[in-house]
């Protein structure tokens, strides 16, 4: 075969090959490793740490796999970037948990913090990668949510479905 004839093959298979390599690294669990404690961040308000499955309390980030819409119209992948914000936060290094309660899916609710950061939940709702999870106008992170939004960081940089809305459109596969 001709190289003029086998460049149309190369270019299918290179565009394959980035779209699986695209998926592999997207779709894994950015580990976090400092001060010897390995922490497994889920998405933007879920981990483990020490086998403890921990969720934010009182913040909703986008879902691992939710788009969102930049200011230009563009589509992005926020729920991840919110993934990777709090391993960002979390390498800091001394996270500590204080539990409040159990969600319906076992995971201990908690308030976090880490170095630098006493409250991590409000951290991510203050840089845009979360929204405060009370009804509007109430819960711990108003303020903060709407420090986010004046300045458009984050997923208010653009249009967004609220989380709880892109479950209910997209529900989490139940693991047998």
């Amino acid at each position: 075969m001709t190289a003029r004839r086998l460049a149309p093959w190369i270019f299918v298979v290179l565009v394959v090959a980035g779209v699986l390599v695209w998926n592999f690294y997207i779709d894994r669990e950015p580990r976090v490793d400092k001060d010897g404690r390995g922490i497994t961040v889920q998405d933007g308000d879920s981990f483990v740490i020490q086998q403890t499955a921990i969720r934010l309390d009182g913040i909703d980030a986008p879902e691992l796999k939710q788009n969102c819409l930049s200011a230009d119209g563009s589509i992005w992948r926020c729920g991840g970037e919110a993934r990777n914000q709090l391993a960002k936060l979390l390498r800091k290094g001394d996270v500590k948990c204080e539990p409040q309660a159990k969600d319906r899916y076992g995971r201990t609710i908690a308030k976090c913090s880490a170095l630098e950061t006493p409250d991590i939940a409000e951290a991510m709702v203050r840089m845009g990668w979360a929204i405060n999870a009370a009804k509007l106008g109430e819960g711990k992170y108003t303020a903060a949510e709407e420090e986010a939004k004046a300045a458009k960081r984050g997923i208010w940089q653009g249009k967004f479905e609220r989380p709880t809305v892109f479950r209910l459109h997209n529900p989490r596969e139940e693991k047998k």
